[in-house]
């Protein structure tokens, strides 16, 4: 949704199965239709009139949040993002991890929207299988760029959600990956917990 470094440095700082079989097409629709609602939800939001200027930006803000919060599978993106280390935790530490890297990620998420999204002219070139997912590939037409992004689609409780975005390529469960493997290889368990409680902390104000 906005320019590539931004989105790289941001998520950096910060941060069911599909059944091909019973109807590829149907399904591959679906998925692109979710795509497709979410960002033009989010762009009216943005663009609405009544909303405009600093003085509606926390509104702006806590309805995108709300739009992030229903179409995004945060439990899936917490579980990968930490790989073989989830298993070593408990349910306890499970739901702690979550409910942390929920609030920074959609936070961030947020952020990026109510600054750097406007009403944009955006391309979708298709679809593509990715392993038990679907793989919805965008292009966001500026003037003077092309911003290529992808939306990593699974379908849970028979609806569409969003798994993962792809912004040139990088992905931000792999950005997470990365960054808290790098952490923990070094760090324990609760020192993370502990960076990314202050984190939430400092992105309470948007």
């Amino acid at each position: 949704m906005l320019a590539v470094r931004q989105w790289k440095f941001v998520l950096f700082s910060s941060f069911l199965l599909v059944l091909w079989a019973a109807g590829p097409l149907r399904a591959q629709s679906g998925a692109t239709a979710k795509v497709k609602s979410v960002l033009q939800k989010a762009m009216s939001i943005q663009t609405n009139p009544s909303l405009q200027g600093t003085a509606h930006r926390k509104e702006r803000a806590a309805m995108i949040r709300k739009l992030i919060a229903q179409n995004f599978l945060s439990s899936e993106m917490a579980k990968e993002s930490l790989q073989d280390y989830w298993a070593r935790l408990n349910a306890s530490q499970h739901a702690r991890y979550q409910s942390l890297l929920t609030a920074i990620f959609i936070d961030s998420y947020t952020r990026q929207v109510v600054d750097f999204l406007k009403k944009e002219t955006i391309q979708y070139p298709g679809e593509t299988p990715d392993g038990n997912y679907v793989k919805v590939k965008t292009l966001i037409m500026r003037t003077d760029e092309h911003i290529p992004v992808d939306y990593i689609m699974q379908q849970s409780n028979g609806k569409w959600m969003i798994r993962d975005v792809l912004i040139d390529g990088v992905g931000i469960i792999e950005t997470y990956k990365n960054s808290f493997s790098t952490f923990l290889s070094s760090h324990p368990f609760n020192d993370l917990i502990s960076r990314m409680s202050i984190q939430e902390k400092a992105n309470a104000g948007l």
